[in-house]
């Protein structure tokens, strides 16, 4: 079944563990991590007061040769193409938690009316990083 709307999820892992299963697990599906976004530290250089036990990570995920091909083909892909390949992962009240929200094929079709390859690959690939967020639990 596709998950189409916020996909969410729980893990018994501290919020680092969790970080390093996805690192190592992406590769299984052909992604790499390409940065990993420390969102308490991000807000505290910009002056924000953060409470000490805040932990928010974005985790950009890629699937760099497929996405430089899709981007090298049709350069307005870039727009929404780099999108989607971000995993929220965060200590909820105490409990780990990752957040990410698929891409659909009717999404892809509305931003991208014209490219129909885009519009079979971004969901698939929306879909495995599902997977590697499964597998990462």
């Amino acid at each position: 079944m596709d998950n189409k709307g916020l996909f969410k999820i729980e893990t018994s892992k501290s919020v680092h563990e969790f970080i390093e299963s996805l690192k190592k697990n992406a590769g299984q599906f052909n992604f790499g991590v390409r940065y990993i976004f420390d969102m308490k530290k991000e807000y505290k250089e910009h002056n924000v007061d953060v409470d000490e036990n805040f932990e928010l990570y974005q985790i950009i995920l890629c699937n760099f040769e497929r996405s430089y091909k899709t981007i090298k083909r049709n350069i307005e892909t870039a727009a929404v193409l780099l999108q989607p390949k971000q995993v929220v992962v965060c200590n909820n009240k105490g409990v780990t938690t990752a957040y990410y929200l698929p891409f659909t094929k009717e999404f892809v079709t509305y931003a991208l009316p014209d490219d129909e390859k885009l519009q079979e690959g971004l969901p698939s690939s929306s879909q495995k990083i599902i997977k590697i967020i499964e597998a990462s639990l």
